[in-house]
Order: C-alpha cells, then sequence, then structure tokens
C-alpha cells in the first residue's frame, strides 16, 4: 500500500506539475508587468530609478477566463512581494491574486437512495465497519508529514527557487479544508525576474488510497483467518504432540526418582518426525527401565552371592570357639579360609562386572587380526600347561586368509580366555580343548562374519541350562570340583562383551554337532571387516 500511495502521489504530481508549467508561461508572457509604480520600493527604488516587477490582475484574470477544459483541479496565482525581505512569506493571502477551481466537462451520474427509506441495513453496516477499518489503517508518518507542510513554505521556496529552470516545488499537504492534496508551485519567470507563482494542487489522493485499502481489506481478512487456521492446525498437529512428549519425559525423570514407570504418548498414526520422536523416547525409556531393572537385580544377585560365604564364615567362627580338638579347629580354619578366598574372587568379578560397561564404551576401537590373537592366547595356555589338567590345540583352517574384526583386543582376549578357562574346567585331565574359527558367508557379503569355536571333551551341558549358564552366578559345576573356584560371572561377562561387539555368544553339546564327539561346544560370532577398510 505504501508503493502503491507514492506511485499515485507522484502521477499526481507531475500531471498538476504540467499544467502549472503551462500556465506559468502563458502568465510570464501575458500578465507579467516591468513598471509597476503604484507601490515604491522598499529599498529605495526611487534612487535606483525603477520599479518592482508583478503580475497585473486583469491580465491574470482574462487568462483564466480564456483557459481550455482540459485543466482540472484548484489553481492559485501569487503577486511577487515588494521586497525579498519580506521572506518567508507570513501570510500567502496578502499575495493572492487568482483563486479558480477549474473541472472537466465530466457528469457523474449516481442514484440516491429514498428519502423515506429507513431501518437495519446490513450492507450499510459492513460499509461502515469497512469505513473504520480503512480510516484506522496505520498512516501516522505520511499524515504527520503532509501536516507539517504549509502554502507559506512551498511559495517561499519557489520565489527562492534557482533561475536555471528547474525551480518548481512540488509537496504533499493538507489545504484549508483539511484536504490531502498534491500541490505544485512553479514561478512566473521572465529572463531571471520572478513576477510571481502560479500554485496548482489536485486532491482526490486519500479517497484513492482508502478505495484501495478497502479493496485489499477482504484478502487481509482471508489472510489472517488463514494464518490463525494455520497456527491452530499446526498447535493440533507439531506443538501439542511435542508438548506431551515433554511432559511424559519430565516425568519419567520424576518416576526414576520415586522408582514409578510412566508410559510415553504413542502416535501410532504418524508417520512423520513427530511419530518418529514418539517411537525414539519410548525405546530410549524401556532401555532406561530395563538398566535400572539390571541394575536392581544385579544388586539382588550381588547381596545372594555374598551373604552365603559370609554366612559360612560366621557359623565357622560361632563353631570356633567351641572346638575341642585341634583337628576340628584346623577344619573350621580352612572353611573360613576358602570362603574369604571365594568372597575376593566374588567381589573381583563382581567389581569388572559392574564396570564393564563404561569401560566398553571408553576403550577405543581398532582392527584386530583373529588369528593372530587366538594364536598368541593358546600360545600362553601351551607355554603355562601343567600336569593334570586338559591341553590346549589351536586348529585353524587352512584357506581362511586374514580375518579381521573391529573391536577392543582386551575385551576379546577376555572372552576367548573365558570360555577356554571354562573348557579346561570341564575337562579331564587326560583331554584336550580345541579352539578354531571359520567364516560364514563369501567374500563379497556385507554380512560376512567369523566364528570362533571352543570344544571340549567333558561331560556336556544339560540341554534346559545351555542358556541359564550364560546367567550371572550361574556356578553348576560338575561332581568333584573344588567348590567356590568360580564366581559364575565369566560367561555373562561374555556374552556382554561379544553383543557389544555386534556378535552372539551361544553353548550346544558336541554330540549335537557333526563331528559326534561327547563334550561341550562355545560359539562366537563377530562381524567382519574388509581388508581396505583395515588399510584406509
Amino acid at each position: 500500500m505504501t508503493q502503491y500511495r507514492d506511485g499515485l502521489i507522484a502521477a499526481k504530481l507531475e500531471g498538476v506539475r504540467a499544467q502549472a508549467q503551462v500556465i506559468a508561461d502563458i502568465m510570464a508572457q501575458v500578465a507579467a508587468d516591468d513598471n509597476v509604480c503604484d507601490q515604491p520600493l522598499d529599498f529605495g527604488a526611487e534612487e535606483a530609478g525603477g520599479c518592482r516587477v508583478a503580475l497585473r490582475e486583469d491580465y491574470v484574470n482574462e487568462v483564466f477566463n480564456r483557459l481550455w477544459d482540459g485543466f482540472e483541479g484548484r489553481v492559485r496565482v501569487f503577486n511577487a512581494p515588494r521586497s525579498y525581505d519580506e521572506l518567508p512569506i507570513p501570510n500567502a493571502r496578502d499575495l493572492l491574486l487568482e483563486d479558480v477551481v477549474l473541472r472537466k466537462d465530466e457528469f457523474d451520474i449516481s442514484t440516491l437512495p429514498d428519502i423515506e427509506e429507513e431501518g437495519f441495513s446490513f450492507e450499510k453496516m459492513m460499509l461502515s465497519i469497512r469505513q473504520d477499518i480503512v480510516e484506522l489503517w496505520p498512516t501516522a508518518g505520511f499524515r504527520r508529514d503532509a501536516l507539517s507542510r504549509t502554502l507559506e513554505q512551498e511559495l517561499t521556496e519557489a520565489f527562492l527557487a534557482p533561475p536555471d529552470g528547474s525551480g518548481s516545488v512540488a509537496s504533499v499537504r493538507f489545504n484549508e479544508e483539511g484536504e490531502l492534496v498534491a500541490s505544485v508551485s512553479v514561478p512566473v519567470r521572465r529572463v531571471q525576474a520572478v513576477y510571481g507563482v502560479v500554485t496548482a494542487e489536485i486532491g482526490g489522493i486519500q479517497d484513492l488510497v482508502d478505495e484501495a485499502r478497502g479493496a485489499i481489506l477482504p484478502f487481509f481478512v482471508l489472510a489472517l483467518a488463514a494464518a490463525f487456521l494455520s497456527s491452530l492446525l499446526l498447535t493440533a498437529t507439531i506443538a501439542q504432540p511435542i508438548r506431551q512428549l515433554a511432559i511424559a519425559a519430565d516425568k519419567v525423570r520424576e518416576g526414576i526418582a520415586v522408582a514409578g514407570r510412566v508410559r510415553i504418548p504413542d502416535f501410532p498414526n504418524r508417520r512423520d518426525e513427530i511419530g518418529e520422536l514418539s517411537s525414539s523416547l519410548r525405546a530410549m525409556t524401556r532401555a532406561i527401565y530395563a538398566r535400572i531393572e539390571a541394575i536392581e537385580s544385579f544388586a539382588a544377585d550381588v547381596s545372594h552371592e555374598l551373604k552365603n560365604p559370609l554366612t559360612s564364615i560366621r557359623s565357622a567362627t560361632e563353631t570356633l570357639g567351641i572346638a575341642k580338638t585341634p583337628e576340628a579347629q584346623e577344619k573350621l580354619i580352612g572353611v573360613i579360609q576358602k570362603d574369604v578366598i571365594r568372597m575376593d574372587r566374588l567381589i573381583t568379578d563382581i567389581s569388572n562386572a559392574s564396570r564393564l560397561d563404561a569401560e566398553l564404551a571408553r576403550e577405543t576401537r581398532e582392527i584386530v587380526d583373529v588369528e593372530k590373537l587366538l594364536k598368541d592366547i593358546i600360545d600362553m595356555y601351551v607355554a603355562t600347561h601343567k600336569e593334570g589338567r586338559a591341553e590346549v590345540v589351536f586348529q585353524p583352517p587352512h584357506t581362511a586368509g586374514q580375518l579381521f574384526v573391529l573391536g577392543s583386543p582386551t575385551a576379546l582376549g577376555q572372552v576367548f580366555r573365558n570360555l577356554i578357562d571354562n573348557a579346561i574346567s570341564f575337562s579331564p585331565a587326560d583331554k584336550t580343548v580345541f579352539v578354531t574359527f571359520t567364516t560364514t558367508g563369501s567374500d563379497k557379503d556385507r554380512d560376512r562374519q567369523v566364528r570362533v569355536s571352543v570344544l571340549d571333551e567333558g561331560p556336556g551341558i544339560p540341554p534346559e541350562n545351555l542358556e541359564s549358564i550364560f546367567k550371572r552366578f550361574y556356578t553348576e559345576r560338575p561332581a568333584g570340583t573344588a567348590f567356590g573356584n568360580n564366581s559364575g560371572l565369566g560367561l555373562a561377562i561374555s556374552r556382554q562383551i561379544v553383543e557389544s561387539h555386534g556378535g552372539e555368544v551361544w553353548a550346544e553339546n558336541r554330540q549335537q554337532a557333526v563331528d559326534a564327539q561327547p563334550g561341550a561346544a562355545f560359539h562366537v560370532t563377530l562381524p567382519l571387516q574388509a581388508v581396505q577398510e583395515r588399510r584406509g
């Protein structure tokens, strides 16, 4: 609207400028008088021997009587002041020679309403509201500039205009009736003398602007309604669901502190980012609750496992005081020593298990050569082999080539040592523990894996315990095995490490495998890395 108003004003000013220039040129040729001596000049015209220049009023009137119908608007002619010492002009009326309102020969025909017509009209009410809104349209800055402009200022600038032909002065101001007009004042100049000023002004600017505003008002109302409906839609579809998720997340945080469980809102019908955020928050919440339950279960298991040796130690110490023979006392002291050793082993393994997650998260993963890692571990068992213990033998495949996995060599080494130690503990002294590995998938398969197997020749595993042996503190040992030498955390720790590397570990009896040999078999699968990735 501001651009439209400025363009309209520029067009109006250009029109009245051309009209005022034509009239000023005619006045300079017809009404200019060089010998107005009825009023002597204040600065000593008698001594100078001349008279002031001015316009003859009768000739000015004659010019207006002969103007053609193409002119329109209000035209005023002002005489030159008696002296330039009178500038700025205090009152324009003192210099006014002619004030004429020119109109084109056009007829505006409209039908007037019936005089007797009265009563409520919806159309009149809407027109009234429309007019009130249009009048309240913010134009304070433009109106303030127009109110500060006066006709006297415009005339003063015109009289002082340079004689280079660009002396017209244009402005937008309010006239005596309070109407906004576009006004142009052009000096009546012959050679370099200024004989007067022609001022032409034309109104109707505010009406045209108001009409354009009224035409744009329905679109403004539609845009406002569309913005309001869009905000409601965005609130209902985006802001409100996000707020519900935020409130639920706060309740989860508070619920964890008070051991409560909170349900995250589910949006199953949404296939956008809000639905994905809801699914992610619910999955995260389930993982948090699962971890809390695991910690609680771990704490309960630790309490239970530590209570057993403590109970045994307390009973032994109570009995030690009433033991009468040295043999009974020595036996009780042996029980206490074994329970202390068992507690020390338990505490060490519990400490390792409790900080395993943090250590796995902090450790830097690197490319690990599977065959070299296994060979180094088995060389250590071969070098430390003792009589009365099963022998460990490495059986690598002949055509496997170099196999690399991304992981922690320390953690993976702990996995394989746990499995080998477990196999040795279940194997008779004259038997052998075999360690081998194979690959699954072709060389071009992106899901290619390496499978490391630890095979023993022991009694095997009861079928119902193939999965429970990986639970914490599971310590069922074969008959004749020394009690308290195992904490039952080795296999649980091994599974935790393997799963953190994206692999799997499981157990089976060798009678179920293709070799049909007695004993148990533990298998570990890990995703392989391509050789070029290692080189990069």
